[in-house]
């Protein structure tokens, strides 16, 4: 994967700057305030810093020892996650950075030394996939994911202060369904190769090379269109896949973000409204408003000097009927209390968006985009396991010498902590207390130093 580095010049032309290689999948890209350094997070988790001026790898930067993998660009890392990495942020005065994965967990780590830990926000039990961080209240926290609320935090306390239901009321407009079916259930098998079964018994054969490369426990999502127009939008139906056991909405909360006029706008993967709600107070009741566009939203940018909201929509789905307003891009308004509604005055640059700068693509182009690959990358237990949801272990006799060597060194691990346990003059009762970590704010802007050993 590679970054592009865009400069606009003084005629308004967009020129290609430089291109960054990166170690993995992108998953968020962000700018620092003063635009000099790009933080990538990518799929194993990893988020690193580039600077915008490409300079040249040292032998040093070619291998990372830290990171979990090759860094070809001489990225810098600033931390790690153990799961895949969904959302990422920095705080307003740019002293942390808050971060949010596949496992239910948002850190709060320092910035740039990102392996001081500030703090954890539990209470998530699903996935994180959206997190944002509100101008007008810098100490809350906004986030959302698989769960059926949108929780606000106090993110330097790890509390929560309010929970906003949400599901009821997205759930209408999920027209991009998540289907589960087992690996290799179709029969094909176009490179040949045979997969490994997982549990009990061998899921079947491989399917073609692109799906067999794909991370494990991945599905379909399957858009509610006919065939032709699902196969467009790189998704299938629950007709073409004969597979497929049951198809399922699933909520992915793709993008938060808040306007001036303290309100929540929110979207979520294959619903056709955005959805906002105003920001709750301790007497007010949240009521989650809907504007429907009859087409999935894809992403929005809030343009609070404007009180505007751009939308891109993908223009290519149907339903089989045809929309009042098939595009790409729209503008809703923002009104002075706060609703969104679409703009009654079009736009050049809107215009332009829908008609002149389309460029032609073949069904297999737009399966590639990938539109709505979250709604069976983001959930757990979809991953290929026995019929009881366990993966079942490996038979003794089966067990190669390699899990056999492991089990030997942790069996002398276990004895050797029981024999240092149960030596005499290794009583905890005059052991000290390691020191309590102090938090940023008490130790200040201050490198920390490591003493050496």
């Amino acid at each position: 994967m590679a970054v592009e580095n865009i400069l606009s010049g003084l005629t308004g032309i967009l020129n290609l700057a430089n291109v960054r290689e990166l170690p993995k999948r992108p998953t968020s890209i962000l700018f620092t305030a003063h635009a000099k350094t790009l933080l990538v997070s990518d799929k194993f988790g990893d988020v690193f810093s580039y600077t915008f001026d490409f300079a040249p790898l040292t032998e040093k930067q070619k291998k990372d020892a830290l990171s979990s993998h090759e860094n070809p660009s001489g990225g810098t890392l600033i931390l790690g996650h153990a799961s895949l990495l969904n959302a990422f942020l920095l705080s307003r005065d740019e002293k942390y950075i808050i971060t949010a994965d596949r496992d239910e967990h948002i850190r709060v780590s320092w910035y740039p030394q990102g392996y001081n830990i500030e703090m954890y926000c539990l209470g998530h039990t699903k996935f994180v996939s959206a997190i944002h961080n509100p101008a007008f209240a810098p100490a809350d926290l906004v986030s959302g994911g698989g769960d059926l609320t949108l929780k606000i935090w106090d993110w330097m306390a790890g509390t929560v202060k309010h929970e906003i239901p949400v599901w009821d009321v997205v759930e209408p407009y999920i027209r991009v369904s998540s289907s589960k079916r087992k690996r290799g259930d179709d029969g094909e098998d176009v490179s040949g190769a045979k997969r490994k079964g997982r549990g009990k018994k061998a899921r079947g054969k491989g399917k073609a090379k692109a799906e067999s490369e794909a991370p494990e426990g991945e599905e379909t999502p399957v858009a509610e269109a006919p065939e032709d127009v699902a196969a467009a939008s790189g998704a299938t139906t629950g007709e073409t896949a004969g597979t497929e056991e049951k198809v399922d909405k699933v909520l992915v909360i793709h993008k938060i973000e808040t306007t001036n006029s303290r309100r929540i706008i929110f979207s979520a993967v294959g619903a056709t409204a955005l959805f906002s709600v105003d920001y709750p107070s301790d007497r007010a009741v949240a009521n989650v408003r809907v504007l429907e566009f009859e087409q999935p939203v894809l992403d929005f940018v809030v343009i609070p000097q404007e009180n505007k909201v751009w939308v891109t929509l993908d223009g290519n789905w149907t339903d089989g009927t045809e929309p009042s307003t098939k595009c790409f891009v729209l503008v809703v308004d923002i009104s002075e209390s706060g609703e969104l509604v679409k703009s009654i005055t079009t736009s050049p640059i809107c215009e332009a968006l829908n008609s002149k700068v389309l460029l032609p693509a073949s069904a297999e182009d737009l399966k590639k985009l990938e539109l709505y690959n979250d709604l069976v990358a983001m959930p757990k237990g979809n991953d290929a396991e026995n019929e009881e949801g366990d993966i079942a272990a490996p038979e003794p006799e089966k067990q190669n010498k390699k899990i056999l060597g492991r089990l030997k060194n942790k069996q002398k691990v276990l004895e050797k902590e029981q024999a240092l346990a149960s030596a005499p003059g290794t009583s905890d009762d005059g052991a000290k207390e390691p020191d309590a970590k102090k938090p940023r704010s008490e130790v200040g802007d201050k490198d920390v130093v490591m003493a050496e050993a």
